[in-house]
């Protein structure tokens, strides 16, 4: 991806961790088939979920096997936690012959979604965060976040609806066609999702200063409310405390939009 589809794909992902994070504060327990809109969820769920309440359709069969093969774009091996990019999928999988390779009939030689890969993708995960890592995952009971490849970890790639919006976007006249601010400012009242490149929290500070002490850090995903904008600093409400400061480049604003994506 070069351009503008670069750039509108990075807007995407930032959506989609978004998302990730709204479902993950749900805390829905592990069941199959959920994709957190009902209290429960499982690994590839997780991913639907997220993409449904972007807007984005899934197509094809609820599973990791089905999303490895034909929802992923550019799958390869994992090399290091370098090779890594924010709203990157990662999977675990077992090669033909280990002792608890359990891959379904439908992928098999001669069966309707064989396409030559005998890999059994059993879970699924998406990279939250890059430095430090974070993999957000979907695991019985309930949500986990590992810090390192350990485990099993071996395969990623990127989320083909994603990159195909991106692909759309990137070609229009419109930077992107998901639910944007009608203003580069946010007014007063309006409410905004915290956003960061590199899906780390973000400083909430005491006064619109870079030097000024941190009160605390808001996670990607996060809704506060804007009590006054500004064109560098917005001052906003988080968790109850208002009259705090945070960089208007990680307010991505909802306004009129809220909940449509």
């Amino acid at each position: 991806m070069t351009g503008r589809v670069l750039e509108a794909y990075k807007q995407l992902v930032q959506r989609f961790l978004a998302m990730i994070e709204m479902i993950k504060r749900l805390n829905p327990a592990y069941k199959q088939p959920g994709d957190g809109s009902d209290g429960t969820c499982d690994c590839i769920g997780l991913i639907i979920g997220a993409l449904k309440r972007m807007g984005l359709k899934w197509s094809g069969i609820h599973g990791s096997n089905y999303a490895a093969r034909y929802q992923t774009v550019d799958l390869k091996k994992i090399d290091g936690a370098k090779s890594l990019e924010l709203g990157d999928v990662v999977y675990k999988a077992r090669e033909k012959g280990n002792a608890k390779w359990k891959l379904p009939d439908r992928y098999k030689q001669g069966k309707k979604y064989y396409n030559g890969d005998l890999k059994d993708y059993y879970h699924v995960g998406v990279v939250t965060q890059v430095n430090p890592l974070r993999i957000t995952h979907m695991t019985s009971p309930r949500m986990k976040v590992d810090t390192n490849l350990s485990g099993g970890w071996s395969w990623h790639g990127k989320v083909k609806p994603l990159v195909n919006q991106a692909e759309k976007d990137g070609l229009s006249d419109t930077e992107t066609t998901l639910p944007k601010p009608a203003e580069p400012v946010p007014s007063t009242g309006s409410s905004a999702i915290v956003v960061a490149a590199n899906g780390a929290p973000v400083k909430m500070r005491e006064y619109p200063d870079s030097a000024c002490r941190t009160w605390i850090k808001i996670p990607v995903g996060t809704e506060v409310t804007i009590v006054e904008p500004g064109e560098k600093w917005a001052k906003i409400n988080a968790y109850g405390k208002k009259g705090w400061y945070m960089m208007a480049e990680f307010l991505d604003v909802i306004g009129d939009n809220k909940g449509k994506y």
